[in-house]
């Protein structure tokens, strides 16, 4: 199966790569690139650790965009859909990719989202990235807000709230109002 994104002949004779549009709360939301909601990246998705100065060992992208879990997810089922999704964006599968890749990772799977694409998952817990992280290595996601309590993961403990490098204890952000200003 090719990973080539599909292309389509514009009105002007023109190849022209196919975007996805979403509305979400009147506001229009277009997605051209490597991975949208309605499909997956068109380079292999992959899983990788890196030693964050603030965290500690964290699961990132190849790209080294870092990796949350919500904690209301169960095992291989995501309950961030609709405008979560669009703000929390789960970790899919390449078009035509049947696994993860796992550099230095393993513990890799995957299940099937209701939308019909295939979510990334750590030891069954759903991966998501979070559009408040700016750049490689950020990790701005460790908070509680109107989904639940996200946070990033250290591949050791997955399941474990992640602690600040020489803190004694979890430490996320709270927000006020139960909600974020995205």
């Amino acid at each position: 199966m090719s990973t080539t994104p599909p292309t389509r002949i514009g009105r002007r004779g023109r190849r022209t790569r196919r975007g996805a549009a979403l509305l979400v709360g009147g506001s229009l939301i277009l997605a051209i690139g490597p991975a949208t909601l309605g499909g997956a990246a068109s380079s292999p998705t992959t899983i990788t650790v890196a030693q964050n100065k603030t965290w500690g060992p964290t699961l990132t992208l190849k790209d080294g965009r870092t990796l949350y879990r919500l904690t209301k997810d169960s095992t291989n089922k995501s309950v961030c859909t609709a405008k979560c999704a669009t703000i929390w964006l789960p970790v899919l599968l390449a078009s035509g990719q049947t696994k993860p890749v796992g550099s230095g990772v393993s513990h890799l799977g995957s299940f099937t989202r209701a939308n019909g694409t295939h979510q990334v998952t750590y030891e069954g817990i759903p991966l998501y990235t979070f559009i408040g992280d700016k750049k490689a290595g950020a990790v701005t996601g460790n908070i509680k807000d109107t989904w639940g309590q996200w946070w990033s993961i250290n591949p050791a403990s997955p399941t474990t709230a992640p602690k600040k490098k020489g803190g004694s204890g979890p430490t996320t952000t709270t927000t006020s109002g139960g909600g974020i200003a995205y």
